[in-house]
């Protein structure tokens, strides 16, 4: 059960970041890697984590977390993109 509650977490904590990412200033998806960065560096120095464990999980969630931001941005173009159009349109029929 617990194993479900820490992927119902992670899979909240995925949203939210996505959802702040779309509605945030484009640098603030640097700040969520660059916490998980000083968080993985905590687990290392004071919790005696193995190395290489440590640098299997910055990889993975760093992955994870710049693709988010990554496809936000993508997002994030194409709907500018559509309000561009959307204007030229209205104006060319004006």
């Amino acid at each position: 059960m617990s194993d479900f509650k820490g992927l119902m977490m992670g899979m909240l904590i995925a949203a939210v970041i996505y959802l702040a990412d779309r509605y945030l200033p484009k640098w603030f998806g640097a700040v969520p890697s660059v916490l998980f960065a000083v968080l993985v560096g905590y687990l290392v120095i004071f919790y005696n984590t193995s190395f290489f464990s440590a640098l299997t999980l910055l990889l993975v969630g760093e992955s994870i977390l710049n693709g988010i931001w990554l496809s936000s941005l993508d997002a994030r173009k194409k709907k500018v993109q559509q309000e561009l159009e959307r204007m030229k349109a209205q104006d060319l029929s004006e």
